[in-house]
């Protein structure tokens, strides 16, 4: 297995990736990978294209040739808020799961905001519905910092979140 960003001659296997995720897991996919959605088959690549200068990063885990899973981090790049990353789109798809796959996309993603001298804190929002999500982060150090309820509505149904975060540099001392 083989970890690297996701390029736009990914964005076929990425995109078909995302659409798997939704259907899937439907109450588990957010606002981040609901736009690449939006975007379809043929904005997929020009959106994949925008990330770098808008604070993302994808990652992919290749089986060979196939995608098997993807996680991202963004951020704002304002001032004010590029001290914090978001991680979402978190997703391996099923013959591949117990294969420690989400672990390493995870392990990646820490270890280039732990690079990232600016970069204080990882945060995510996981359903409640998501025990093996809650419990996942958990084991990387993630703290439930708040909940909001009737966050996501799918198929005219509500479903709360947690807001999780992982303190990876004292905020005092950035480095």
């Amino acid at each position: 297995m083989v970890i690297r960003e996701i390029s736009a001659t990914d964005a076929n296997s990425y995109y078909r990736l995302r659409i798997q995720s939704e259907q899937e897991f439907p109450e588990f996919v957010g606002f981040n990978a609901e736009r690449e959605l939006v975007a379809g088959e043929l904005g997929i690549e020009e959106l994949l294209g925008t990330y770098e200068s808008e604070g993302t990063i994808v990652w992919g885990a290749f089986e060979d040739v196939r995608l098997a899973g993807v996680t991202a981090l963004s951020r704002r790049l304002s001032p004010k808020y590029r001290h914090k990353a978001f991680l979402w789109g978190m997703y391996v798809i099923p013959e591949f799961r117990e294969h420690g796959i989400a672990r390493s996309l995870m392990q990646t993603a820490i270890t280039w905001a732990k690079k990232q001298p600016e970069i204080v804190a990882i945060s995510l929002q996981v359903t409640l519905s998501n025990i093996r999500g809650q419990a996942f982060y958990k084991r990387f150090g993630f703290t439930v910092f708040g909940t909001e309820k009737q966050s996501l509505l799918v198929d005219s149904k509500f479903h709360d979140v947690h807001y999780m975060e992982l303190e990876i540099k004292d905020p005092a001392n950035k480095g």
